[in-house]
């Protein structure tokens, strides 16, 4: 017998809350099946139901995460025509405010490094295509790369700090501050095109 989408949902939600509140307090080798279950009310069974071993929860985690902003940037990727950076990066910074608990776990330093490099591949295009540096006649390919880690990493920084602010500034006030400080050459450059 087949349980009921809901019930499945429910019961792998309270198996993760019951691994990430571990999770931050201590490295994934320390914290076992066993721990988890019990934390969560449920028997060892049924997380096998769901996940092979523990470092297999923590891979779906940020699956979940990584396929959410990657759908997201994917649909705002569609218009060829003109990107607006704004709604875009808040899109993007609402989804990861509703999963800061996660995200903020995630990009910082406890976090799988892997989990960054593969955010900033998504987001990459999303930013290229607001600074155009791959488009650049102006710098060479080592040029490209080191400019495109440099915006990349002060991005999640500065959206890992903010996520972990306890009185997080308003999502539209922390893009317009990234715009302007961030973004401040492009910013000015756009515009001077709308004038």
């Amino acid at each position: 017998m087949k349980k009921q989408p809901q019930v499945t949902e429910r019961t792998k939600a309270m198996l993760c809350k019951a691994f990430w509140s571990m999770y931050r307090a201590r490295p994934i080798e320390k914290i076992t099946v066993r721990e988890i279950t019990e934390k969560a009310g449920y028997n060892r069974g049924t997380f096998y139901l769901y996940y092979r071993d523990v470092r297999d929860m923590f891979s779906q985690i940020e699956d979940s995460l990584l396929d959410m902003i990657d759908e997201l940037v994917a649909d705002m990727l569609v218009d060829e025509d003109r990107i607006d950076i704004e709604s875009n990066m808040g899109v993007i910074l609402k989804a990861a405010k509703s999963h800061s608990r996660y995200m903020s776990v995630l990009l910082g330093d406890k976090g799988d490094p892997t989990f960054v490099t593969r955010m900033k591949t998504i987001i990459w295009p999303l930013v290229d295509r607001y600074l155009g540096i791959t488009q650049s006649p102006d710098m060479n390919d080592d040029e490209r790369e080191l400019l495109k880690e440099f915006y990349l990493s002060g991005l999640m920084a500065a959206v890992t700090s903010w996520l972990k602010m306890a009185d997080r500034m308003p999502i539209d006030r922390f893009i317009t501050f990234i715009l302007n400080t961030v973004f401040p050459a492009v910013n000015d450059q756009r515009q001077r095109t709308r004038i």
